[in-house]
């Protein structure tokens, strides 16, 4: 399974180069004042969820999928593959989201606790979001697939477009009242949650995959 996980990070590494050097670019655009953390958050968005997809758009093109479904490892252990290669992505992305929380609070561009909430709030989304795009690849490929990740994307900025419109407003003053340790622990949670649903992901995939003709 290793070398599958090897192989997916192989595939990605021209797009791994780009979101290297992008980011660090921002990051000292961002330490110097000039942004805040939201590129942060559009950094982990896209590499959670671009990079898994590309790896299924080069399975495709190289056909690899009609032998990758034959080796000894079963399909499932191919699929748990794809979720780990992901899961690792999205591991990255929160330990990068974090040293640049540090990194901010310590020269005094970002408030520390604000910032780690804003990061575990984003990397919630992307795990959730990766758990609904990976069993459409393999439902549908990735091209098609492609078009619900834009769904996906800017569904909740329409959304919450529209809730500013109708004057629409949700009244988070009660967070408050509550201590910074409540507040982590709730944040949490998203992140937990989208394990949880990152799991049901997996076997539902799996059940895609074994009915699956390759």
């Amino acid at each position: 399974m290793s070398g599958l996980i090897l192989k997916d990070f192989l595939t990605a590494r021209r797009a791994l180069r780009s979101y290297f050097t992008i980011p660090i670019f921002y990051f000292v655009l961002t330490v110097m004042g000039m942004f805040d953390l939201t590129f942060v958050t559009v950094f982990m968005t896209l590499l959670v969820m671009l990079l898994p997809m590309g790896a299924f758009s080069y399975d495709e093109q190289a056909k690899w999928d009609r032998y990758a479904m034959s080796l000894p490892l079963g399909r499932r252990g191919v699929v748990g593959a794809r979720y780990l290669f992901a899961l690792l992505l999205a591991l990255f992305a929160g330990a990068f989201g974090t040293a640049v929380c540090a990194v901010l609070s310590v020269t005094g561009k970002g408030d520390l606790l604000e910032s780690l909430l804003t990061i575990l709030a984003t990397l919630a989304v992307c795990i959730w979001m990766v758990a609904i795009l990976l069993p459409l690849c393999y439902k549908l490929g990735p091209e098609r697939a492609r078009i619900y990740m834009f769904v996906l994307v800017f569904a909740p900025i329409i959304l919450m477009f529209l809730a500013v419109r109708l004057g629409i407003h949700i009244d988070l003053s009660f967070l408050d009242g509550l201590s910074d340790g409540a507040l982590m622990a709730g944040f949490a949670l998203f992140p937990l949650s989208g394990l949880l649903a990152l799991g049901v992901s997996y076997f539902v995939s799996c059940a895609i995959v074994e009915r699956k003709e390759f």
